[in-house]
């Protein structure tokens, strides 16, 4: 059934509505992937002879939070292609703790670049741009990090219990919040959950929220169902089965227009007129000064890796979606990204608990 009719929007689009959307967006999926393929074949330049033998070992897959994540399950999809295309194994490991900076401060300041030439490191945004929060006291920039690639996007959504009568919709949750905090679950200090909120609390007068950090989206989902919190921010993809499901109710979307597989659920500039876009982008890093000739090793294979057919079908199913870019296109992205995060600046907000 068509998502909106099951979550109970009756002034959205009909069934044939959805099923015309979703046929162009599968469409343009896969023209977007055949697209990809020909970049990946011309854009990244082959390994030169230097580089013949690499990889030489399995490659370490370092994801910098819990198992049973958004990106946990992702590049738990993932590694098999990438193995594939490397010739050798790719393991997915956890390092959790932080908000992501147990991982991102080995990456950026431990790993070697002949000792660790064999470790991916997953790096998501907006979470890094944490280091912006003076509380933090972090001394990492965009440029201590040694990306390779962005690999996916996943737009913000606002998330209530399917039972819960006090919301319905955005001026629900808004009338709320003007009149006692908002009890949320934003998953991590600075994550792209948190950082809606905060625009929220910028956008709306009076806005108010308590936050409670919880440890990824299972835990979110289990606060929110505990009645522990109001509310939990999150992203898209990992959330469909508990809205097909009926247990969780979506508020509000925070993409610049309504998007594909929740066609039925406004965004937030679109019920208030105040633009409020966050998402979980997702990149893939390597340690500081790896030779060249090794990084177009791994950009040659993350990028036909990214658009094998079977690997597709799955983040499709997932409803992960996957946006490659490398070079100017991706700095062009990481640098819009810590804009956003400057703009928000959530350190300021009150709530945190």
């Amino acid at each position: 059934p068509d998502i909106a009719t099951v979550y109970g929007y009756k002034n959205h689009k009909t069934l044939k509505g959805w099923f015309v959307i979703m046929t162009k967006f599968n469409k343009i999926t896969l023209l977007a992937g055949a697209a990809l393929a020909v970049f990946g074949l011309t854009a990244v330049a082959p390994a030169t002879v230097s580089a013949a033998d690499f990889p030489s070992k399995p490659v370490q897959l370092q994801v910098p939070f819990a198992p049973g994540g958004g990106a946990d399950r992702t590049f738990r999809l993932f590694a098999p292609y990438l193995s594939e295309e490397l010739g050798v194994p790719v393991k997915v490991t956890n390092v959790a703790g932080g908000g992501g900076w147990v991982s991102w401060g080995q990456v950026v300041n431990d790993w070697n670049a002949k000792r660790d030439d064999h470790k991916l490191a997953v790096v998501n945004i907006p979470h890094i741009f944490s280091f912006l929060n003076p509380q933090m006291k972090r001394t990492e920039k965009l440029e201590s990090f040694n990306f390779l690639a962005w690999h996916s996007y996943d737009p913000g959504l606002w998330l209530v219990r399917w039972d819960d009568e006090r919301f319905k919709n955005l001026d629900d949750v808004l009338n709320y919040a003007q009149k006692q905090a908002i009890i949320v679950a934003p998953g991590s200090f600075g994550s792209d959950d948190h950082i809606g909120v905060a625009f929220a609390q910028q956008a709306v007068p009076g806005f108010k929220a308590k936050f409670v950090t919880s440890k990824g989206d299972n835990s979110k989902i289990q606060l929110l169902l505990g009645k522990h919190v109001d509310m939990v921010a999150a992203n898209v993809g990992y959330f469909i089965p508990s809205i097909m499901e009926r247990k969780l109710r979506p508020i509000v979307v925070l993409h610049n227009e309504p998007w594909a597989v929740l066609p039925s659920v406004p965004t937030f500039e679109e019920l208030t007129g105040k633009v409020n876009i966050t998402y979980a982008g997702r990149t893939i890093a390597t340690a500081n000064g790896l030779e060249d000739e090794k990084r177009a090793v791994y950009l040659d294979a993350i990028s036909k890796a990214i658009v094998n057919p079977e690997y597709v079908a799955k983040e499709a199913a997932n409803k992960n979606h996957l946006l490659f870019k490398t070079g100017d296109d991706m700095w062009k992205l990481l640098r819009e990204g810590q804009q956003v995060a400057e703009q928000a600046a959530y350190w300021k907000q009150e709530g945190v608990q």
